[in-house]
């Protein structure tokens, strides 16, 4: 089956366009992450068997992706919004490493990737509104709280309580595709 190979080198790919188009590139990768399981489900595993096995290896795809915009943020002129994107990036990537290491799956709830949030921010005011600078740390902190409280609510569901979230939105959200 055909499909692993091209779920792999899409997700390859596609973050080799952050660098170049920082938003709209981290905007195709987070989508590729997003929809590889919906797609998996809908085609088949095939050589990986399942998703007890592609789902540590969705991590180190997550962490090549997160690398590529972590390296596009070493262009952002503000030293703070750059300094506190290497931290979460940092942040994420430990969580990565100890995930890897132990395979519990809660420890992404005490490493959120509050980065990718803070980066399609902070990338997408670059984009859309260059002159809106975020040169105060009251916008700073809204910014950070905004990209903060979704994504560890997120993980929260997903990692520490372990919610299965495709079966439910397939089961009732998208049971016509099926």
């Amino acid at each position: 089956m055909i499909t692993p190979f091209l779920i792999i080198g899409i997700r390859i790919l596609i973050p080799f366009a952050i660098p170049r188009w920082p938003f709209w590139g981290m905007l195709l990768a987070v989508a590729a992450d997003a929809s590889d399981v919906m797609i998996f489900d809908k085609f088949g595993w095939g050589i990986l068997g399942g998703r007890d096995i592609y789902h540590e290896f969705d991590k180190v795809l997550d962490i090549y992706y997160l690398a590529f915009a972590a390296y596009a943020a070493l262009r952002w002129q503000d030293v703070l919004l750059r300094r506190t994107a290497f931290a979460l990036f940092a942040w994420r990537l430990a969580g990565v490493i100890i995930f890897e290491i132990t395979h519990a799956r809660q420890i992404f709830f005490f490493a959120p990737n509050i980065f990718e949030n803070f980066y399609l921010i902070v990338s997408g005011f670059n984009q859309f509104f260059p002159a809106v600078r975020i040169n105060n740390l009251g916008r700073f902190g809204l910014i950070l709280l905004i990209a903060a409280i979704p994504k560890i609510i997120q993980e929260y569901i997903m990692h520490y309580l372990e919610f299965p979230i495709w079966a439910f939105l397939k089961n009732y959200f998208l049971f016509w595709l099926y």
